[in-house]
């Protein structure tokens, strides 16, 4: 069977969402920021030149006539993060793009029941986070919203459709982006997807049986033609950027680690532009940084961690970015 390979590159990250143009040596790194207790501050994450995008994670709760609230955890929290104005512009300054991620893990805490409820939500977005006006980030113009959406399915559309259209009426442009799973039909976000309106959509492939690569048979066929799927639901030349994602290490997720060898030689059109570093890790500390080739290591090497006289086992480095 042929495998449809356009627009294709190969991301191979663990706890990360990353961007890429159409060019592999183009990719971008990004890392989430914000729910780590022993993470640098948002300007040390900036200086540390590795990132050409941190998200804010995240909006906790919104919609359904709940009062927004932005959790950071051990940061900030709602309006007490205005502090972070500053930083956020440092981080803009030297060309870091600064998104919003919205949802993740926090699963009953948000959801949208109706379109009004959407259109509120996304003038709530706009106002308080992308034009400038005071808000819970102080007066910050952020580059982009992200669905990090893990439960519920309703009106996840209105609310790409409405941020498109104030994104365009209103300005200033902002980016749009999702982050969902390799199963098809897809979870939760599958009608906001469909609108063909995300900038950039990171398709994890990993975590979930029907859609993976199987290190214990060598089986690359669900990935594939998973991959298949994929390509059929976001066209080539449509608006939105696809992208394939790979757990960077065999504890980096629960299943779906693909070897080097096996991306090398036997995903057709994936290139791996190279492995050039470890940063482990926001979540933890962003000061924390390992070089090397890290995929093929055993399960309990043993990194020795410049934090503290602490040693991390892969393992517990949960929260690696891996640049590729």
């Amino acid at each position: 069977m042929a495998y449809k390979t356009q627009a294709l590159v190969s991301l191979i990250l663990l706890s990360l969402l990353t961007f890429s143009s159409s060019q592999p040596n183009n990719g971008l790194l990004g890392v989430y920021w914000g729910q780590g207790h022993r993470e640098d501050d948002l300007k040390t994450t900036c200086d540390t030149g590795k990132y050409e995008i941190v998200l804010l994670a995240y909006l906790i709760v919104f919609g359904d006539g709940q009062e927004p609230f932005l959790y950071l955890y051990n940061h900030c929290y709602n309006h007490d993060c205005t502090g972070l104005e500053p930083q956020i512009k440092h981080c803009q300054a030297k060309g870091i793009k600064v998104f919003l991620s919205l949802g993740g893990p926090f699963w009953e805490m948000y959801s949208l029941n109706s379109t009004n409820d959407a259109k509120e939500v996304a003038k709530y977005l706009h106002t308080n986070f992308l034009t400038g006006k005071h808000g819970p980030l102080g007066s910050v113009y952020l580059d982009g919203i992200e669905f990090n959406i893990r439960w519920t399915k309703d009106h996840w559309d209105d609310l790409v459709k409405e941020l498109h259209f104030l994104r365009h009426t209103k300005g200033p442009h902002f980016l749009l982006s999702a982050a969902p799973l390799c199963h098809i039909p897809v979870l939760f976000l599958d009608k906001a997807i469909q609108t063909q309106l995300f900038d950039h959509i990171f398709v994890r492939f990993y975590d979930d049986e029907s859609c993976e690569y199987n290190i214990l048979t060598n089986d690359t066929q669900p990935l594939l033609e998973s991959w298949d799927n994929w390509v059929n639901l976001v066209p080539f030349g449509s608006n939105n950027s696809l992208f394939l994602g790979l757990p960077a290490a065999i504890t980096a997720s629960g299943t779906g680690f693909a070897p080097a060898t096996v991306v090398n030689n036997q995903l057709p059109g994936l290139e791996v532009i190279g492995y050039v570093g470890v940063d482990c890790g926001i979540g933890f500390n962003a000061g924390i940084t390992f070089y090397g080739i890290v995929v093929g290591l055993p399960a309990n090497f043993i990194f020795e961690a410049p934090y503290n006289g602490k040693t991390l086992s892969l393992r517990e480095a949960t929260d690696c970015y891996f640049k590729v």
